[in-house]
């Protein structure tokens, strides 16, 4: 738990130390940026990890609130040049990986002690490596980011699918294009180093590859599901009577999802939506 420690100890010295400015024009450490890093994203008056502890315990999701502010961190310290434009890219897309990760366990309203252990690390570790200037060696960290990550990312969109977040289409692309980027890595690579235009390259598609899958991710609702299914039914084969049956019980989700959109479900609530929703788009022979 060294990056939890860490977290804490650094969100700490920011209560005991009200100000960050260096006296005497001296260079800022890198605690001292750490400092200001965790003061920005979760303010001086509480600890950075009981502040986490505490929305994960309510099935809040804090660090995909505070991902602005990170990036807007990290994007500050590339125009200043503290950081590599390497460094930084990856930096957010790490951070936009951790995002994921949390919402996937703010599935069903509760985090595991475990899994806000794994957050805890993640992130504390990704906010040092932000403190330290970025990545030693940005030819390791774009390969560590595209080969080595590609069992991650697939794990990513098979969960979206699972959880049909994600269209299966859609989650079969998204395999195929991180598989080209990585053939693309593996020919950069051929001389044994990147040079930083490739790096750069990389990076930019690294990211938007996130962002695809984050943005479908998200797209996939009951909402979208249920037009789905009223787009389905005509083409479906199915009798009038079959077919007036489901527009029925299409019409009754329709007012549970509204009603939910409205409220907070608990998670048997949201469970008790998808099973109708699942049932229902089989039945109208929803292809996904």
């Amino acid at each position: 738990m060294k990056s939890y420690l860490l977290v804490a100890a650094a969100a700490a010295a920011l209560i005991s130390a009200p100000g960050n400015a260096q006296s005497g024009g001296a260079q800022p450490s890198s605690n001292d940026r750490l400092q200001q890093i965790l003061g920005t994203l979760f303010g001086q008056n509480t600890t950075a990890s009981n502040s986490l502890e505490a929305q994960w315990r309510l099935g809040r999701t804090p660090l995909a609130n505070q991902r602005g502010q990170f990036d807007a961190r990290v994007d500050a310290d590339a125009r200043s040049g503290a950081l590599s434009s390497s460094s930084a890219a990856r930096l957010k897309a790490e951070y936009a990986t951790i995002v994921q990760l949390e919402q996937r366990y703010a599935a069903d309203g509760v985090f595991t002690t475990s899994e806000r252990n794994q957050l805890i690390d993640s992130y504390g570790e990704l906010t040092q490596t932000l403190a330290d200037g970025g990545y030693a060696d940005n030819s390791t960290a774009v390969r560590a980011a595209v080969g080595e990550g590609r069992v991650e990312f697939n794990t990513r969109v098979d969960a979206a699918v699972s959880a049909r977040r994600l269209t299966r289409v859609a989650g079969t692309r998204l395999k195929a294009d991180y598989a080209t980027l990585v053939q693309l890595e593996t020919s950069y690579l051929r001389d044994g180093r990147l040079t930083d235009a490739e790096g750069d390259t990389l990076d930019e598609r690294l990211d938007a590859l996130d962002a695809r899958l984050e943005g479908a991710a998200v797209a996939v609702t009951p909402r979208t599901r249920l037009d789905a299914i009223a787009r389905a039914l005509p083409a479906s084969r199915l009798s009038v009577a079959a077919q007036a049956q489901l527009r029925v019980e299409h019409g009754d989700l329709m007012r549970l999802a509204s009603a939910y959109d409205r409220l907070t479900p608990t998670a048997d609530e949201r469970a008790y939506l998808e099973r109708r929703l699942v049932n229902l788009e089989t039945r109208a022979r929803v292809v996904r």
